[in-house]
């Protein structure tokens, strides 16, 4: 799509007569609400999903969309229900206006006359984009990485334009070492002989050495260190394994009779057990396969890849700091988001790590915004976002029904396709589906009316999304399984994975009116901090646990066997419960913690006990603050 109106940049210069490249997949239904925005990384482009065809109607080799495992028909974000956009940035290589287009005022190609740009001129682009598409606000935007970052920008530089906003695998900003791994690959590039100052197409060049170390670098940190020593080790390439110096050293291992070669190369301990030379003894010469399979990458990628692009978008990458105008307060820059908010992170992400993804999350809560986040415990570094882990889909699947039953016939929208019955095996997707037990229900009517709660150990949610539909409560659940993650997200509950034994310090102190934990304090290994930190981030605390005390788990025990009942249904060699006690055994610790004991009964089957709890209750409820 051409643009006349010059666009702006942050840098003060501006661009006129450019071109935006996109995609689109899908049906935008009759009143534009299911519109999805995806924002893309640093070497992507537009098409971010499904494949071309040639003239023929075959598919073209290697035109599948960088995003395919995420887009499309039946896909997490499903292109029977949402309209998809896909748009190539400007200074890209892919069809937008960029380096290697030519400058409209001197007639002559761009090369390193391209003004700089930030992840904001992108948006404001972008948002051009859909000022000319009719849409004025979109159902969600999301994106990976760099993508992520402009899936964020979005929510601050137009908060009335996006309902929803996904960031994977992103940051607020850029660490030191992530700006030193960018200047590294620019210095690469623009040290090239056949850099000529950014202006090598007027020579008729392309600084693709530059290019390919460029590209070797950034890899390296896409890639976790455990993915890189399960693929690679220290296997060495074929070509590499010659033949003793008694041979003359001359021919291939495949050559030396009796030696069988193993396809993909051979380890240099078991090239040892050939009696053969290992190494070439050589320092410019490929001899690993990890150093094969970098050469290779960064030849592919400065075939078809721009040089100028690349110092643009990584420049774009290093600007990059919504807190900075804010004095580095990253909450104060967030209070602009009025989205809901999906983030998702990689154990293995150092170049992107968890703890980035975290600081976004803390922001939000700090604002009191609508957020879930899912911390994917998977293998492969920064580049899992683009691969298909089924938690990691399975989330965003969830994520987007709940988009989609938003925008719904039930909400006078329709066109858009009703949302298909839950998988089995999957969470339902309607937050009234299952009830609480109950003791749950039991527990729910301690938490006052339009109580701001926080779940610890949520489980699926289920208690949660009672007490938001019953009591108008609001807040958010704490869950670190996967499954009970997803569960929470289908049902439309903010869920925050974390493991509890780490503490609570993403949450500030008395944020909270209400924080529980129902059957959670015997799992944790740091129960009493954990009980602590209750006290500090809630203005009460409700605390449930399976009553050791119960007479018929005394009797067991009085027959010699551990007990196994319907609230400690667990073997004594299986169960998750690190921690046995008593209402005596907690009613001494809160003594010892300073915490006021506001209300304390047992439970069976739904009844409060008041009358010798310890002994006729099967599990123990107490309400506490700070004395």
């Amino acid at each position: 799509m051409h643009f006349a109106d010059a666009l702006r940049l942050q840098s003060g210069a501006s661009i006129r007569a450019y071109d935006l490249s996109y995609e689109t997949y899908g049906t935008l239904n009759a009143d534009k609400s299911n519109a999805v925005l995806v924002c893309h990384a640093l070497n992507a482009s537009h098409h971010v999903a499904g494949v071309y065809l040639d003239d023929s109607g075959a598919i073209r080799p290697k035109s599948e969309g960088w995003w395919d495992t995420m887009i499309g028909p039946g896909k997490p974000v499903d292109t029977d229900r949402f309209f998809v956009i896909g748009v190539n940035n400007l200074g890209s290589c892919f069809g937008s206006t960029g380096p290697m287009q030519r400058n409209p005022d001197s007639g002559e190609i761009y090369g390193a006359d391209f003004p700089v740009v930030t992840v904001q001129d992108w948006v404001h682009a972008q948002a051009r984009l859909l000022d000319a598409l009719g849409i004025q606000t979109l159902a969600a935007v999301m994106g990976g990485s760099l993508g992520g970052m402009q899936a964020l920008a979005w929510t601050l530089q137009y908060p009335s334009r996006v309902r929803h906003a996904v960031v994977v695998a992103s940051a607020p900003n850029l660490t030191a070492e992530n700006i030193a791994f960018n200047e590294v690959a620019r210095r690469a590039i623009v040290t090239d002989p056949d850099f000529h100052a950014g202006h090598y197409g007027r020579h008729g060049v392309l600084p693709q050495r530059g290019l390919r170390i460029a590209r070797m670098i950034g890899h390296i940190t896409y890639l976790s260190d455990d993915v890189m020593n399960e693929k690679f080790g220290r296997q060495l390439q074929a070509s590499t394994l010659v033949a003793p110096r008694a041979c003359g050293g001359a021919l291939p291992l495949s050559s030396y009779e009796g030696a069988a070669l193993p396809k993909g190369g051979l380890s240099v301990e078991r090239a040892s057990s050939f009696a053969v030379s290992p190494f070439k003894y050589s320092t410019q010469e490929v001899e690993f396969q990890i150093e094969s399979y970098l050469r290779y990458q960064g030849d592919k990628f400065s075939e078809y890849f721009d040089a100028n692009t690349y110092l643009l978008i990584t420049r774009a990458l290093d600007y990059f700091d919504p807190a900075s105008a804010y004095g580095g307060n990253l909450t104060q820059a967030l209070a602009q988001a009025t989205a809901q908010f999906l983030l998702v992170s990689f154990t293995t992400d150092w170049r992107f790590s968890p703890a980035r993804s975290r600081e976004i999350v803390k922001a939000l809560l700090d604002n009191q915004r609508d957020v879930s986040y899912a911390e994917i415990d998977a293998p492969h570094g920064h580049d899992a976002f683009l691969l298909d882990d089924a938690r990691y889909m399975n989330v965003v699947r969830s994520y987007f029904e709940r988009i989609a039953l938003e925008i719904a016939p039930s909400a006078g929208h329709a066109s858009l396709p009703a949302p298909p019955a839950p998988r089995p095996g999957r969470a339902a997707n309607d937050a009234g589906t299952a009830s609480p037990s109950p003791d749950q229900l039991s527990i729910a009517r301690l938490v006052p009316q339009g109580a701001r709660v926080l779940d610890l150990g949520c489980g699926d949610g289920t208690m949660l999304a009672h007490l938001i539909r019953e009591r108008g409560c609001t807040g958010y659940g704490v869950e670190i399984d996967d499954a009970n993650v997803q569960a929470c997200v289908a049902r439309g509950v903010n869920v925050i994975q974390l493991n509890l034994d780490e503490g609570l310090a993403m949450f500030g102190d008395a944020t909270f009116d209400v924080v529980l934990q129902i059957d959670t304090l015997q799992h944790l290994r740091n129960a009493e901090v954990m009980l602590r930190e209750t006290a500090r981030v809630g203005r009460t605390g409700i605390v449930a646990f399976p009553n050791f005390g119960h007479w018929p788990n005394r009797l067991a025990v009085l027959r010699g066997r551990m007990p196994v009942t319907r609230v400690l249904p667990y073997q004594w060699y299986d169960t998750p419960n690190i921690r046995v006690g008593t209402l005596q055994d907690f009613a001494a610790l809160a003594l010892k913690n300073q915490l006021k004991i506001l209300d304390a009964f047992g439970l069976q089957e739904g009844q409060e006990i008041r009358f010798w709890p310890n002994a006729r209750a099967s599990r123990a409820v107490f309400k506490f603050q700070r004395n």
